[in-house]
């Protein structure tokens, strides 16, 4: 009896078979669902930023916010030159100066959140892992 006609190798290999469509259709299911929580991400920020905007507009985030997004609607800069430093208008210094310190506060923050630093242990090793040896 030749070795493809052994039984106990062809249930393994159908078994085999079946696990890795299992796990093909599971993967497929948590792709989607992740491609769907993205899309809702992005939905929700688009509408925080836009809420954010008209505050703003009204003034009511505080007279440099105000006059930022005044510059940043009639074209006379962007917020990524705010954010980069292209933009030397005082209120987008003063606007670099909140935001430096708002990252600052996040960071510390995360830096003593153990579920934070558990994730980003995790997602370090996996890059490490991922990452071809030179």
């Amino acid at each position: 009896m030749a070795l493809s006609d052994d039984p106990a190798l062809q249930a393994a290999l159908a078994e085999s078979r079946q696990q890795a469509r299992e796990a093909t259709a599971s993967l497929r299911q948590l792709a989607a669902h992740l491609s769907a929580e993205r899309d809702k991400f992005k939905a929700q920020s688009a509408r925080r930023i836009q809420e954010l905007q008209a505050d703003a507009r009204r003034g009511e985030l505080g007279p440099e916010q105000e006059r930022l997004q005044r510059r940043v609607d009639a074209g006379e800069t962007t917020w990524r030159d705010i954010a980069s430093g292209a933009d030397g208008d005082p209120s987008a210094v003063v606007a670099r100066g909140h935001m430096s310190a708002s990252f600052t506060a996040l960071r510390e923050e995360l830096e003593h959140d153990p579920a934070f630093q558990e994730a980003d242990e995790a997602a370090r090793a996996q890059q490490e892992r991922s990452t071809p040896e030179h």
